[in-house]
């Protein structure tokens, strides 16, 4: 028991940066969340969050007095060590005054670079089969595809079939065949992944 009570504020950190790292895929992935979720990149973006959560907890259980409450390093740690990446760490440091000739690091910068990799190498994950899927529905004529968007606009609570008539107004003038695309590529991307490859299933099932 004694082992778990200790054990528990690093549970704490972990769990605070798996939530971390969940809110920004959920964010940026909105429409394919259950993919993104389950590439290898994810699971790295989450483990090397986790390991930097707990080295920050680390940090700061070393550098406070020993009587401070545990809980709340961690969570002082887990809510909180993300400030720490956007501190600019001096390596050298002139004795003239300003920061010309400094040499610094930026942990901002190196994480946002990592942060950029990983959102890159699951965008390259999920797009295969969102190609697919866009080549599939841009076999339909444009005037199917509207008729799926319409649905969606009356079905959503968060965007409005003004909106979307003038959305689909604008391209009139286009090609056909970019029509197609341009209407798919709205469901898909408002719409979402699970939502766009059943309205294809129901099309493909009414055009036999």
């Amino acid at each position: 028991m004694a082992a778990i009570i200790s054990l528990g504020p690093y549970f704490l950190v972990l769990l605070l940066a798996v939530a971390w790292v969940l809110a920004e895929i959920v964010q940026t992935f909105h429409g394919d969340v259950s993919r993104a979720l389950k590439s290898r990149w994810t699971a790295l973006f989450i483990g090397l969050n986790i390991a930097f959560a707990l080295l920050a907890y680390l940090t700061v259980r070393l550098l406070a007095p020993a009587s401070t409450d545990p809980w709340l390093l961690a969570l002082v740690a887990g809510a909180g060590w993300q400030a720490l990446l956007r501190t600019r760490i001096n390596l050298l440091q002139p004795m003239t005054s300003g920061e010309e000739g400094a040499v610094s690091l930026s942990l901002a910068d190196l994480y946002n670079r990592f942060q950029q990799f990983c959102r890159s190498q699951i965008d390259q994950t999920l797009a295969g089969e969102r190609i697919r899927l866009l080549e599939q529905a841009t076999r339909f004529p444009p005037d199917a595809l509207a008729q799926q968007v319409r649905l969606f606009a009356h079905a959503s609570v968060l965007r409005s079939p003004e909106e979307v008539e003038t959305y689909m107004a604008k391209l009139q003038d286009k090609p056909l065949q970019q029509q197609s695309l341009l209407l798919a590529s709205y469901l898909l991307r408002e719409g979402g992944y699970d939502l766009f490859r059943e309205r294809l299933r129901v099309m493909e099932k009414n055009a036999r």
